[in-house]
């Protein structure tokens, strides 16, 4: 169990957060999160309405257009492209494949019987009540960074496309906690349920291998076979191949314009965006991978390590570990931000609050930007936020490795002999 004073100290923490100026300044960023969110909803579905269309041009479409298709009793449909497009009829010419395991269709299908804005609208508030819901008890103590963090600007470019992004970080937050209060078994039911978006869950394994979380393992693969197999009664064993078959056509896809794909920030988008050949950027991308799945798998198993510098690293070697990183992702970064903040990683000095603000900004400047110029080009987001993601990386691999050396005892000196009177 995470011993109660380490839970103490990362509330201490949080402090910096906790005076007037902080709080006034975390319920602005709130607000003005909500704001532009707001703003972008009326504006979006009031030009769709304008142009005829039933659907706004964002990801939401296609979770509410493979809804429809479910509901019609055509669930196979979601693999062709152009009928997916055709339900939506929102620029039907763009390249928006469904790459969702079996579960998540059934998930999504109520969303098919709604219209297209009371969809989208109810999925963004429930995703954000989840959310803060999520975040409660690593920041109960201080309610207005609650608040800050659950609305940080980060989080909107999830709530603009329509997202999965703030679903999946409330689960991972919530399998936080749990590990962190040793309901193993709670922890891996979430685990499974996060199979449903299984592209960023690649290195909770190595997590749990490394702490012995056999109880939670056992678990989350047992609710992961059910919410397989289950749904593979309703659609058929040949979801699974059509979902193959799609995945490596999008992967391809993604791979020959990764340079020019505005939304991506992994490491692997960075380089090839510099002119890197993009088979030489993949190779560096899997050499960073491995690199992270070890401090990931040392972080985890040394017990010095406070569980908010574990909990920091696995979140960020996430997002850092996949070629195929996306700016509605990068919601993830708040929660970074928190748990640095809570291991002392990041302090409430100018530089430490500087970071922790780059964090919580994330890719919101940008997304913003590009909304207002109607341009997905106007701040290419990956020169901004990736730098800052692997400096934060190494912060926290440099916090591992000072914990690992502090758990190492010292090796013994031989006593020299005294001289002879």
């Amino acid at each position: 169990m995470t011993p109660q004073a380490d839970i103490t100290r990362g509330d201490l923490r949080l402090a910096p957060f906790d005076t007037e100026r902080a709080r006034s300044l975390c319920l602005f960023v709130a607000l003005a999160t909500l704001v532009f969110f707001a703003g972008y909803v009326y504006g979006a579905l009031d030009q769709a309405r304008a142009e005829g269309n039933p659907a706004v041009a964002n990801d939401f479409r296609v979770f509410w257009a493979a809804g429809k298709l479910a509901l019609a009793g055509t669930p196979l449909d979601v693999f062709d492209n152009a009928k997916l497009a055709a339900v939506h009829a929102t620029e039907t010419h763009r390249w928006m494949p469904w790459l969702y395991p079996p579960g998540y269709l059934l998930a999504v299908t109520p969303l098919g019987a709604l219209p297209y804005a009371v969809g989208w609208i109810g999925f963004s508030l429930m995703s954000l009540v989840v959310l803060g819901w999520a975040y409660r008890p690593f920041v109960a103590t201080v309610p207005a960074l609650w608040l800050g963090l659950t609305l940080a600007p980060t989080c909107l470019a999830a709530l603009f496309t329509g997202q999965n992004s703030l679903l999946w970080l409330a689960a991972m937050l919530a399998t936080l906690a749990a590990l962190r209060a040793e309901r193993w078994v709670l922890a891996g039911i979430i685990i499974g349920l996060m199979t449903l978006k299984p592209q960023l869950g690649l290195l909770i394994p190595v997590a749990l291998l490394a702490m012995g979380a056999w109880r939670t393992i056992a678990t989350a693969t047992a609710t992961a076979a059910v919410l397989a197999i289950g749904p593979t009664l309703i659609y058929g064993a040949d979801y699974w191949w059509k979902l193959k078959d799609m995945m490596a056509a999008h992967g391809a896809r993604v791979f020959q314009a990764i340079d020019s794909v505005p939304a991506m920030v992994s490491p692997f988008s960075l380089l090839t965006s510099l002119g890197l050949n993009p088979a030489l950027a993949l190779n560096l991308q899997w050499a960073l991978t491995l690199a992270l799945i070890v401090i990931v798998f040392l972080c985890w198993r040394t017990p010095r390590c406070s569980f908010d510098l574990k909990a920091a690293v696995l979140l960020m070697a996430t997002a850092l570990a996949t070629p195929y990183f996306w700016v509605y992702e990068n919601a993830c970064l708040a929660a970074v931000a928190l748990f640095m903040l809570r291991a002392g990683v990041l302090d409430g000095r100018p530089a430490g609050l500087a970071l922790f603000g780059l964090l919580c900004a994330g890719s919101g400047l940008t997304t913003v930007v590009n909304t207002i110029f109607a341009s997905e080009n106007t701040i290419p987001a990956r020169y901004l936020i990736t730098p800052v993601m692997l400096f934060a990386m190494f912060l926290c691999a440099r916090a591992v490795l000072r914990d690992m050396q502090a758990s190492t005892p010292a090796p013994e000196t031989r006593a020299r002999p005294e001289p002879e009177q």
